[in-house]
């Protein structure tokens, strides 16, 4: 969202309206009708980007800063997930991998983890069926 929340076009709108605004009193009078024109029109453009953002701030909702974080499980969940995956290694015949795989599954944490070690699980069973 950056320094200014998404404000960038209000800010810069809002320094041009305020030069605006000063450089009327320092001109000649014969520039007055035009920076009287320049000037309103400025601070409307400057409150128009405004009610815009807060616009569209409201319409996309809360700040992705706010947003859970889909890769993290509840103790439930991998505790579910552990006992599927320790299903899945009693049909595998190799010690080795199986003993490496429990470790894997004790430490569970994310979908990710438990994802590489279902597609583990999966190439062993499939070099398994081959031989």
């Amino acid at each position: 969202m950056g320094h200014v929340k998404n404000h960038l076009a209000t800010l810069v709108c809002g320094v041009f309206a305020a030069v605006l605004t000063g450089l009327y009193f320092v001109m000649p009078s014969e520039l007055w009708f035009i920076f009287a024109m320049a000037i309103p029109t400025m601070w409307f453009l400057v409150f128009i980007c405004w009610i815009a953002q807060k616009a569209a701030d409201y319409n996309h909702g809360p700040a992705h800063d706010e947003k859970k974080n889909d890769n993290e499980l509840t103790q439930q969940e991998i505790n579910s997930y552990k006992i599927n995956l320790e299903e899945d290694l009693k049909e595998i015949d190799n010690n080795d991998e199986i003993s490496h795989l429990k470790k894997e599954i004790e430490n569970l944490k994310t979908r990710v983890e438990i994802e590489s070690i279902r597609a583990e699980i999966y190439n062993l069973k499939l070099l398994a069926t081959k031989k």
